[in-house]
């Protein structure tokens, strides 16, 4: 079978789901993050996946959001916390959190800091956590970086950027998921430089019913435009 060496998901559908079956947003967002989880382990348990990404926050979120809503999700982030240490020192996971730190609480930064600091190991594997992140941000903020620097910007490179951005030079993104189906297809912004020849999987699903069942569906789906990805030949 063939696996994409990098895998992002962005979840969508908390709000809807949670009227739909008249339960809380908390609630649905607690279900989606440890779905989320789920499939972290499973990816690094079960494929050669060697990347996996999850949008928690967009720099949109962050911004348009209730303050009471963004409190809660820093909260259960840290309480999900014992089962996903297991899962990335059990298999050996680098801890990465991407997105602008500038929209970030101080006790949060930290929180993410230590646990990037906790979690690093000499392997190729990969969590990468999307929070206040928000594609053309990190583009802009990836220029800025190297203006900074004293680059002459009328001679950049493609390399000269990619260096700059957030992820670096881990493998871009291959096969990107999506739920909420017809309602969102569409990438909202996400990993803009990195998803040029993306696949795109759009799941009917809420994120809350996200599951492993769907997930490898989405990598059979991948398996079968595999040979077909001939980037431009």
């Amino acid at each position: 079978m063939h696996y994409p060496k990098h895998v992002a998901v962005i979840p969508d559908g908390n709000r809807t789901r949670a009227k739909e079956n008249n339960v809380s947003i908390p609630e649905a967002y607690w279900v989606s993050y440890q779905k989320g989880v789920d499939m972290l382990e499973y990816t690094f348990t079960n494929t050669d996946v060697s990347v996996f990404t999850l949008r928690g926050l967009s720099t949109e979120n962050t911004a348009k959001r209730p303050q009471e809503e963004y409190d809660f999700l820093m909260n259960m982030y840290k309480q999900v916390d014992s089962k996903l240490d297991e899962i990335l020192e059990k298999n050996q996971i680098n801890f990465m959190r991407i997105g602008n730190p500038a929209g970030v609480t101080d006790g949060f930064k930290n929180y993410l800091n230590e646990k990037k600091t906790r979690f690093s190991y000499p392997t190729n594997k990969r969590f990468v956590f999307a929070i206040n992140y928000g594609g053309r941000d990190e583009i802009t903020r990836g220029i800025q970086k190297l203006a900074q620097q004293g680059m002459d910007l009328s001679n950049v490179t493609e390399e000269d950027i990619t260096a700059a951005l957030d992820l670096g030079h881990i493998p871009p993104i291959e096969l990107v998921i999506r739920t909420k189906g017809d309602q969102a297809q569409r990438t909202s912004g996400f990993m803009s430089w990195w998803i040029g020849y993306a696949e795109l999987y759009f799941t009917a699903k809420r994120c809350p019913e996200l599951d492993i069942p769907t997930f490898k569906e989405a990598l059979a789906w991948f398996d079968t435009m595999a040979e077909k990805r001939n980037f431009g030949k």
